[in-house]
């Protein structure tokens, strides 16, 4: 038994690897988030000229609302066809996406976990910071409870002056609020970086202090998947 984990663009569909293209081809169970997802990328594929037919394999979905009560009949899927891939609707599987229970359920069960390296927007963010890549934290996304954020705040205190790159994912409608709450939390000289749209059309950087970067977002109503990143 082998589950592969597929890497897929950001966002450009260009940005797909050879590897990625022929394993897709070659696949005949994909476990996905999303098929309506799926289906828009296999024909963007099929657009651009790197596949030639209508995907014929079985789909399977897990998002964040199935996936523990999925893993068990995934895995007698993955048992019948021996190999299977994971994917989700962009960049790299089980990075702040559905997926890790699945691959640590085939583990468990004693088969191969193997990966076709792709994007992921946390690396991606740090390269397009300007910050430092030595020592690097990801937090995924920030819980919406303020209670349990202040979990988050006494981790990030401990990095405090210590050289340390915070990385975050963050929703379009809260990224003003959570700056404002790192702001009071941090210190609003802090400096932060937002990335959105990762190779889209509408790519941006926003840097600068916390202070400065809340001043910016007032301003405009920014949207897309987003980075949030903070030096410490």
């Amino acid at each position: 038994m082998e589950l592969t984990l597929v890497g897929l663009p950001l966002g450009n569909i260009e940005d797909i690897s050879f590897r990625a293209v022929k394993t897709l081809k070659e696949a005949k169970l994909i476990i996905c988030e999303d098929t309506r997802v799926f289906y828009k990328l296999w024909q963007k594929l099929i657009n651009k000229g790197y596949l030639e037919n209508k995907f014929e394999g079985e789909l399977r979905v897990i998002n964040d609302f199935n996936e523990a009560e999925k893993v068990d009949d995934l895995i007698v899927q993955i048992e019948k066809v021996d190999r299977a891939l994971l994917i989700s609707d962009a960049g790299l599987p089980t990075i702040s996406d559905p997926g890790y229970r699945l691959v640590k359920g085939v583990i468990e069960k004693g088969g191969k976990i193997k990966i076709v390296p792709g994007p992921t927007a946390v690396m991606n963010a740090v390269a397009l910071s300007g910050f430092s890549s030595d020592k690097v934290v990801f937090l995924g996304f920030l819980p919406k409870k303020s209670s349990k954020k202040e979990v988050d705040f006494d981790m990030l205190s401990g990095f405090k002056d210590k050289g340390v790159t915070v990385v975050m994912y963050e929703s379009p409608y809260r990224v003003n609020k959570t700056i404002k709450w790192l702001s009071e939390k941090l210190g609003e000289e802090t400096k932060a970086c937002v990335v959105r749209e990762i190779s889209k059309k509408f790519e941006e950087v926003i840097r600068g202090s916390l202070k400065e970067l809340e001043q910016k977002l007032e301003e405009k109503k920014i949207k897309g998947e987003i980075v949030l990143l903070v030096r410490l």
